[in-house]
């Protein structure tokens, strides 16, 4: 059968279907035009994919299930902490904003002490809040993959795993080859500076794309060109170092 009629049937749009495919997950026979013949088995396998995405279980561990890798009682038992943590940081997170709700005060009287001390008591009772230091780890994970050519899905997830090592080589390679060939020459000592400049890069950027992450969230002009503004606040702070340093001189 076609894609589409395996759309009509699973009611998933083809993207997804296509993304499993390049996955791994499923390998449907191709005719003599190159379109790809989907059969029940094929079908089959999607449904089984679909309802253990919707159980909440990753890519990775459905890939280890049917690789054979690991057991479906040992995937689903983790899956389950893991589902049942996310349950009790939004619980804690849900009563946060009741409480906030409930005492409805305006953002210019919103008195921050109140609610700090609120989540510092819940958080000693146990109850946990959404943890926000996954938002500064997902953001870093962003700019590592931008610049070692990576691609990442619309959840900020590497698409495809076996890319790391090849693309990561090929950067470190170039670098180290362009700095060689700068400094004329050819050791393991430059190819050693040259990935330490590429380290000391990304984390340079990091520093200044967090807070330009965060500010976009209110300002959707950021939000829409944050290369713009991370080059602007860098520049800033050129200007201020440039006049601390003539101050101290």
């Amino acid at each position: 059968m076609t894609i589409k009629e395996v759309e009509q049937i699973l009611e998933v749009p083809r993207a997804t279907i296509r993304f499993y495919e390049k996955e791994g997950l499923i390998d449907p026979k191709r005719e003599g035009n190159r379109y790809r013949d989907y059969s029940e088995e094929d079908v089959e396998q999607l449904k089984r994919i679909i309802i253990l995405r919707k159980a909440g279980l990753p890519l990775s561990d459905i890939s280890d299930l049917f690789d054979g890798a690991e057991s479906i009682d040992s995937v689903l038992t983790d899956n389950l902490l893991s589902l049942q943590k996310q349950m009790e940081e939004l619980k804690g997170s849900i009563n946060l904003c009741r409480k906030i709700k409930e005492d409805a005060p305006e953002i210019s009287s919103f008195n921050p002490e109140i609610y700090w001390n609120y989540i510092e008591e819940e958080e000693k009772k146990g109850n946990a809040f959404v943890n926000i230091a996954k938002e500064l780890a997902h953001e870093e994970k962003k700019i590592l993959a931008r610049h070692l050519g990576w691609n990442l899905d619309r959840d900020g997830n590497i698409y495809d795993i076996k890319q790391i090592p090849f693309a990561t080589i090929i950067v470190f390679a170039v670098v180290g080859a362009v700095y060689c060939f700068a400094d004329n020459k050819w050791s393991i000592d430059g190819w050693v500076k040259a990935v330490k400049f590429i380290v000391q890069m990304i984390l340079f950027e990091t520093v200044f794309m967090i807070p330009i992450y965060f500010l976009g969230k209110k300002h959707p002009g950021i939000a829409k060109k944050p290369g713009k503004y991370m080059i602007l606040s860098m520049l800033v702070f050129v200007l201020i170092i440039f006049v601390l340093t003539a101050s101290v001189g």
